[in-house]
């Protein structure tokens, strides 16, 4: 089985000495020669190759001033065959010193790894260090060198560059993938922002055609509703008008009964507009209002309080107050809406109901107030019962249709919900949910 080739290393000497040169190349080039040598560095430090990974092989070359070293260390990184690792000899007259070389070699390759060499106190390591700063990229190393200290190092070094800029592309693969990855969010934000903004517009476009379309039911209501009370009235003043008209010509009167008959007509007719106007001028003000904390149980017993009921009537009233919380909302609506709710449990009851009775109750439901108006009466059919709320539908002889819409926007403007519980000829019950004030 062929052993794995060895990964090649680029090292670089910069010393003004030629000996010196020759004896690196001696020690770290891979010949026939160095065998023995190696065979020695394994026996006493163990093979010298990264973990994992097979022993380096080096390719050296030579510079004998700084600025050379410098310029062929610009050229390598130009060339994208950078070196790993220089040894750089302190004192180099006439040219800049190891030190100063050793600055200008990082500028120009910041994954360079440096070893200083020095026969002399040159330099301690704190001046060193003042000047380069403690860098990990460079080591001190002190002539006479041992040749197996070099190989060592220089082993040691190379798999030092080589997981430096492992970790290097590393760091630049995740940067690249996270500025994809932003990238991709902030497309994904886009689309989002666009797609909320078109729905805002589908939505406000929505909103439009259905205030239109509330706006035509409810022109078309007002024409329904009014028609007939004013047909009615219109009918009765032409009657009466007929006949002053014949007693001015001469003719008999006709009787005083059934004229005064037409005239209370008439006044029935003008009092439905008037209650007609009234319902529509109150649907309209339905929105938001001026709130405060309000009492719920002390405004059903104002409501009960107001309620009338037909004269002669049978209905029994149940109450059953519990701790109900305070609400935030205006007296004046609510009070209308318990009044209206319970005016109308009262007209549900047929004439021959044996038993005819209302309940009204407050408690607590979780954190909220709820208030429960519930009759034995009539009850709603299942085709009636999705409509009630809206404007003008009625199945009341005589009603306005708009006393439930009206309900329905006062407590729905308080932030409370209204629903309706109904079984044809057992009853109706009507719940008013609104939340704990704050």
């Amino acid at each position: 089985m062929s052993m794995p080739a060895s990964p090649r290393r680029r090292i670089l000497i910069i010393d003004d000495n030629p000996s010196i040169h020759q004896d690196f190349q001696k020690i770290l080039s891979t010949t026939a020669a160095t065998t023995s040598l190696d065979a020695l560095e394994t026996a006493l430090f163990g093979a010298p190759q990264a973990r994992g990974g097979a022993t380096y092989s080096f390719d050296v070359d030579s510079a004998s001033q700084g600025a050379e070293g410098v310029e062929r260390v610009r050229q390598a990184a130009r060339e994208g065959q950078p070196y790993a690792l220089a040894f750089v000899d302190i004192r180099m007259p006439p040219g800049i010193d190891g030190v100063e070389t050793t600055a200008q070699l990082w500028q120009a390759d910041e994954d360079l790894q440096v070893v200083l060499c020095s026969a002399y106190a040159d330099y301690s390591w704190e001046e060193v260090a003042q000047r380069l700063g403690v860098n990990q990229r460079l080591l001190i190393l002190r002539k006479p060198f041992d040749n197996i200290e070099v190989r060592q190092m220089a082993h040691a070094l190379a798999q030092k560059w080589d997981l430096s800029r492992q970790s290097r592309r590393r760091e630049e693969e995740l940067a690249q993938a996270v500025a994809a990855r932003t990238q991709e969010l902030q497309a994904t934000n886009a689309r989002l922002r666009q797609e909320m903004e078109d729905r805002a517009r589908l939505e406000a476009r929505l909103a439009q055609s259905q205030r239109l379309e509330a706006m035509g039911r409810l022109a078309s209501g007002m024409a329904n509703e009014i028609s007939s009370p004013l047909g009615f009235v219109s009918t009765n003043l032409n009657h009466l008008r007929l006949a002053l008209e014949k007693r001015t010509a001469g003719q008999p009167l006709e009787d005083p009964a059934e004229l005064l008959e037409a005239c209370r007509d008439a006044i029935l007719g003008t009092d439905r507009l008037k209650r007609i106007v009234q319902d529509v001028k109150l649907f309209a003000r339905v929105g938001p209002q001026p709130i405060m904390t309000v009492d719920v149980r002390k405004v059903v017993e104002q409501a009960l309080a107001r309620a009338e009921l037909p004269p002669g009537s049978r209905v029994q009233r149940v109450v059953e107050f519990q701790e109900a919380p305070p609400v935030m909302a205006r007296e004046e609506g609510l009070t209308q809406v318990f009044l209206n709710l319970i005016t109308n449990a009262a007209q549900a009851m047929p004439e021959n109901h044996p038993e005819p009775r209302i309940r009204i109750a407050t408690r607590t439901q979780g954190t909220d107030a709820l208030v429960e108006i519930q009759d034995n009466g009539s009850g709603i059919d299942a085709e009636h019962l999705g409509h009630i709320f809206e404007p003008f539908y009625t199945t009341k002889p005589g009603g306005s249709g708009l006393g439930l819409s009206i309900c329905h926007g006062i407590i729905t403007g308080f932030g409370g919900e209204i629903s309706v519980d109904s079984t044809p000829g057992k009853g109706t019950t009507f719940r008013i949910r609104l939340p704990r004030a704050s």
